[in-house]
């Protein structure tokens, strides 16, 4: 299910230009070979060692993350515009990061030695939030994108960017990302329910609140807010 997850996000991609290697082995899921049969793009390999494919970039995920219609595009912009050596997105419910290359960066970091190490040593990183990407687990919704308008359609994107060569930094900026990401959905189930007549009155609960504290309390606020003002 995973694997036909991000499977079929692919087929719904507006770049429909690329090759697909899928790392199970031959044979061991016989109902998506057969789905797959007739399309020459996907193929089934046993590990990633037979060699790189010949693209311009490469692309690697966790088999359940699922593309929105520009993710495609949108990566590899930002790749362009931050001219990194590899950009990684997180993207919530699934493990590890993704991972987009050029693909003879990645070639030539490759008969270096370990490709990954090369581009952190050399603060080669750039970290963007999946969401800001349209990227997403299959059993979870599409994050809510905007477009600018014109032919392109391609997304307007809020890109955060951070080298992150520190292990403990890098932790905690995943950690940072995680909390935004739940911030966001937090608010837009609050908004969701406002617009539905769900949500309490905030002023009147607020009120309330400030209240039932007495009105030490309320001084204390009023000399803030005066306090504030006169400066």
């Amino acid at each position: 299910m995973e694997i036909a997850g991000t499977v079929a996000s692919l087929f719904g991609s507006a770049n429909q230009d690329f090759a697909v290697e899928i790392l199970v082995g031959a044979g061991t899921r016989p109902q998506l070979e057969q789905w797959l049969a007739t399309d020459r793009r996907f193929s089934f390999v046993g590990t990633d060692g037979a060699g790189l494919v010949d693209a311009a970039f490469t692309l690697v995920l966790s088999a359940g993350t699922a593309l929105g219609l520009h993710s495609l595009e949108a990566m590899i912009e930002s790749l362009r515009e931050s001219e990194a050596l590899v950009l990684r997105a997180l993207v919530d419910g699934q493990p590890g990061a993704i991972e987009l290359w050029e693909t003879g960066t990645l070639r030539r970091l490759s008969e270096q030695g370990d490709p990954e190490k090369a581009a952190r040593k050399a603060g080669g990183e750039r970290w963007v939030s999946g969401n800001a990407l349209g990227l997403h687990d299959f059993r979870r919704p599409k994050p809510k994108l905007h477009l600018r308008k014109g032919a392109a359609a391609s997304l307007d994107l809020n890109i955060v960017v951070r080298d992150l060569s520190d292990g403990a930094t890098r932790q905690d900026y995943e950690e940072r990302i995680r909390q935004l990401e739940a911030r966001l959905r937090k608010s837009e189930v609050e908004r969701r329910r406002l617009e539905q007549g769900f949500a309490p009155n905030r002023g009147l609960s607020r009120a309330r609140a400030i209240a039932r504290k007495g009105p030490a309390y309320i001084l204390v606020r009023l000399k803030a807010r005066n306090g504030r003002t006169g400066s």
